[in-house]
């Protein structure tokens, strides 16, 4: 088992083993004991010292093609792993169709369509490209015959007809060669990251990441339907998003897992469909699953580890990947320059330090291990820290690791949020949101009837409750079971930031800011923003943003403008944060996967650049024990 770079998807080859795309741009063969047999040399990049993650990838004969992040399409020798072929994103495109100086749009698209010796996959621009596989010759580039759209996943396993799905919930039904695709399904209101054709009830099954109709950002799961395309079942089984769906090599049973960190099990014996079983204990996140030709299960986490199972759910070895994520950062409340980083294994403590050259830096001051699973968020609590942990743990412990108090949450945890008086700690999960007495640990007050999951939650500079769903509903409580004030997102949040008589809301739809009272946000900052907005941070007029495209912008607070734009960040981005430095200038702190901080310096200077990145460091590796995955249990209905 060896220390690959973090891992974004897997595939199982009869004969070869499993294929491991990395978020450097890299390929792996791994055999059945998830031991690295051999990998490609460098990643898929022609100029940059590292590569773009991969998230599309088709073995074929004796190739394999890959799309990355960026848009790049490669093709690389199937046994060897050596690259031999690859398209610039930004040259790989019909000109007739894009607009004056764009640029290819980094997107995480999984999809690439394989039938009569051709590939088929979406550019950097969402055109579609046709390449011939054998000579890696492009047949022609043309716009997707229902306008533009980012596609998702292909299947073309049914007979005498192919199913394309998109970022827009919807399953096209026709043909690749012809690009000709009569019959549109619309099964969601987001992602469909999979359509897979079921040979033993000749149907196909759909992943669904949001919902649709009445259960839009509520609850989501699963769809069968006809190759004519006519909804049969339908059955929501996640709160969070479906990410992977696999079959059996009998079809006997179908694998389906997402971000509620659990794999779900379905007896296919029968075209009823029926859970036979829920595999839980993952230390986080599943973004891919694939089964090998005798059966066994391999299952990608969002942190880089890859489980192997037996079909009955029993843990056969894991990768051990030595995962480190900055999930949170927070200014400290006492000390000026100082932050307090919420990891996989704990917290970190530091500060933003000058040299005498006058160059900054972040400097780690402590460490705190937990022992429990990742720190989904944490704030300080007087000299205290206070986090909520994968996947429902909530605790208040010292600087020197001792716990103070311990709850459990009875859902999967999002957020936690402290009083402005320090008295009480507010956490929201899936079941609700609840709060604690700071000191004690004991419950005070708590609000389960809401409308979806509470994702986020924060306090009014009033000491009110404030807590956001996952279907867009933001909602503020007093003492009281009836709420105070409420307004419409329109998306689903992420995190809520209280400033004086204005909330910002990051999330779907970039970052929204209300006034506490309105109905709906006044203002909102997206202007190039792909993906979810995870965090933001604003600082002498500027607020500065971090995606899930690996994205960092900086905007003007006023006027909404955007003033400087980044995709360079070395992994997904999770914490953000903004301090003066001991020099008074504004200083930007961004975190994420792989366990990076880069610093930038803030600064208008009017020549065009805002934020400067001067250096990234990397937090040592976690230490906590693998998962405990393979804890089963029979359920025989959704919930």
């Amino acid at each position: 088992m060896g220390a690959l770079d973090r891992i974004t998807r897997i595939v199982s080859h009869p004969g070869r083993g499993l294929l491991a795309c990395d978020v450097r741009g890299g390929l792996h063969w791994l055999d059945r004991d998830l031991n690295t047999r051999v990998s490609s040399t460098g990643p898929a990049s022609a100029q940059a010292p590292s590569g773009d993650p991969i998230y599309a990838v088709r073995v074929v004969g004796d190739w394999i093609i890959t799309r990355d992040k960026a848009g790049n399409i490669c093709r690389w020798e199937a046994d060897t792993l050596r690259l031999t072929d690859r398209l610039d994103a930004a040259s790989t495109a019909n000109t007739e169709h894009l607009l004056e100086g764009e640029q290819p749009s980094p997107t995480m698209l999984r999809g690439i369509g394989l039938w009569d010796g051709k590939a088929y996959l979406n550019n950097g621009y969402f055109q579609v490209v046709v390449l011939d596989v054998e000579s890696f010759t492009v047949d022609r580039i043309t716009l997707w015959p229902h306008g533009y759209d980012m596609l998702e996943w292909f299947c073309t396993d049914a007979p005498g007809v192919h199913a394309v799905s998109d970022r827009s919930g919807r399953i096209h039904l026709g043909s690749l060669p012809d690009l000709d695709f009569p019959t549109v399904v619309q099964v969601d209101s987001s992602n469909v990251h999979r359509v897979v054709y079921d040979e033993r009830h000749e149907r196909y099954w759909a992943i669904c990441d949001a919902g649709l109709g009445p259960t839009r950002n509520i609850s989501n799961g699963m769809v069968t339907l006809s190759l004519d395309g006519e909804i049969d079942q339908r059955m929501d089984i996640a709160r969070n998003d479906v990410e992977g769906l696999v079959f059996s090599p009998d079809f006997s049973k179908a694998y389906i897992g997402g971000f509620d960190g659990e794999l779900v099990v379905f007896d296919n014996t029968t075209p009823q469909l029926r859970i036979d079983q829920r595999i839980r204990g993952f230390s986080h996140q599943i973004i891919d699953i694939t089964v090998d030709e005798d059966g066994r299960l391999y299952t990608l986490t969002q942190d880089g580890e890859v489980t192997a199972l037996s079909p009955q759910g029993e843990v056969l070895g894991r990768l051990g990947h030595p995962r480190q994520c900055v999930w949170d950062i927070q200014p400290h409340p006492t000390v000026d320059g100082s932050l307090v980083i919420a990891t996989d294994d704990g917290a970190f403590e530091a500060r933003v330090r000058t040299s005498p050259a006058g160059h900054a830096s972040i400097d780690l001051t402590g460490r705190h291990r937990t022992g429990l699973g990742f720190s989904r968020r944490m704030c300080p609590v007087g000299d205290d820290l206070v986090g909520v942990f994968w996947p429902s743990r909530l605790r208040r412990f010292t600087t020197v690791g001792g716990t103070v108090w311990e709850a459990q949450l009875p859902g999967i945890a999002h957020t936690v949020a402290v009083s402005p008086d320090a008295s009480r700690v507010l956490a929201a999960c899936n079941a609700g949101a609840y709060e604690f007495d700071a000191a004690t640990g004991e419950p005070t007050w708590q609000v389960e009837d809401l409308p979806a999951s509470a994702w986020a939650c924060a306090y009014l500079d009033d000491g009110r409750r404030l807590v956001a769903t996952r279907n867009g509903r933001l909602t503020a409580y007093g003492d009281e079971a009836d709420p105070t004030w409420y307004a419409e997102l329109d998306s689903y949040p992420k995190r809520l930031i209280v400033d004086g008589d204005r909330v910002r809301i990051t999330g779907g739809g970039g970052v929204k800011e209300i006034e506490v009272g309105e109905d709906k946000p006044g203002r909102q900052f997206i202007e190039l923003l792909d993906n979810t907005a995870e965090n933001c941070a604003l600082i002498d007029g500027v607020l500065c943003v971090v995606t899930y495209g690996m994205q960092v912008a900086a905007f003007d607070y006023d006027t909404t403008e955007l003033l400087d734009f980044h995709e360079d960040l070395p992994d997904f981005g999770k914490g953000m944060a903004a301090v003066h430095g001991p020099d008074g200038r504004a200083y930007v702190a961004v975190g994420g996967r792989g366990g990076f901080l880069r610093l930038y310096l803030m600064e208008r200077t009017g020549r065009g650049r805002v934020l400067t990145p001067l250096r990234d460091t990397w937090l040592p590796r976690s230490d906590r024990p693998v998962s405990a995955a393979g804890a089963t249990g029979g359920e025989a209905a959704g919930r």
